[in-house]
């Protein structure tokens, strides 16, 4: 299956959105944490391969140097390449996603409310890991104070 590279971003960008919304907007939905990792997710995961599968089979651009994972100039090689850096934005969408649904999943087993959650979502979705590190605080913060 060939997608073009604006129709791989488009549908990634909007099945995170749709992972997104859910969380957000409709937090007392019973099936949502399912439809973000079932649906969302695994789509996500989906198009991730797909866009890797594009980018491993492309061409680098001349004198972009030597690609790779373990030095900084192997990786700013990869970026060079514009399927790489798609398939990174793909990747990231994925893990911010799955960093939401885990926020979700801890904070109402935590009994935070809705309220609480949302600055995380919206860090999370925005900027990753800080999302995660804002839940990680305030939720000792709301273990604190029970």
């Amino acid at each position: 299956m060939t997608l073009s590279q604006p129709r791989l971003f488009q549908l990634a960008s909007l099945t995170a959105g749709a992972g997104w919304l859910v969380l957000m907007a409709l937090p007392m939905w019973t099936s949502g944490p399912l439809f973000v990792l079932g649906v969302a997710i695994v789509l996500l995961c989906v198009l991730y391969a797909l866009s890797l599968q594009q980018a491993l089979t492309s061409r680098a651009e001349p004198g972009s140097g030597k690609p790779g994972f373990f030095t900084l100039k192997g990786v700013l090689a990869l970026f060079r390449n514009p399927k790489a850096v798609l398939a990174a934005w793909v990747h990231i969408l994925a893990f911010d996603l799955l960093a939401g649904l885990y926020i979700h999943q801890q904070g109402v087993a935590q009994g935070m409310g809705h309220v609480w959650l949302l600055p995380c979502y919206v860090l999370a979705m925005l900027f990753g890991p800080l999302g995660l590190l804002l839940f990680l605080g305030l939720s000792q913060l709301h273990a604190g104070i029970q």
